[in-house]
């Protein structure tokens, strides 16, 4: 005899999955700082487990989005080790690069435990057009954060 499991089962089962690899697919960035008398912020979400990106870049009145599919990205993270860089390109060298100054790199969890948060100075290496030459070699502050 075959047992049937009713429709809802599988509703709720798949919302449930669909929430766990949600969760688990990318973490949350905050980076502040000044740069000429203005507020310059990095916001968004960033890859964990896969290459996935929606971040905002304001600075001066204007902001731009550095999203996935038109973003592509690399990332290097391993905050036991020091390391934490952030790479979106939106087209040929159009990019902004994001790198953490490993001294200032402090953490607690681990993705494998299902959270850690961090929080570091960073330097970007590159920013995207408009702020490509304004936002070269900016220090900001910023906090990681990942929860499954």
């Amino acid at each position: 005899m075959r047992k049937t499991w009713p429709l809802g089962f599988f509703v709720v089962l798949s919302a449930l999955a669909g929430h766990a690899i949600a969760g688990a697919n990318t973490a949350q960035l905050n980076c502040k700082g000044r740069h000429a008398g203005q507020a310059l912020t990095l916001i968004g979400d960033v890859p964990a487990s896969i290459v996935e990106v929606d971040l905002k870049l304001s600075y001066g009145g204007q902001t731009i989005r550095l999203a996935s599919p038109a973003a592509t990205t690399s990332e290097s993270t391993d905050f036991r080790h020091r390391i934490f860089r952030l790479e979106a390109t939106l087209s040929g060298s159009n990019r902004l690069q994001l790198q953490a100054m490993p001294k200032s790199i402090r953490y607690k969890g681990s993705r494998g435990g299902g959270r850690l948060s961090a929080s570091f100075d960073a330097v970007l290496k590159e920013a995207p057009e408009p702020f490509a030459i304004a936002l070269k070699g900016v220090e900001l502050r910023c906090t990681y954060a990942y929860e499954v």
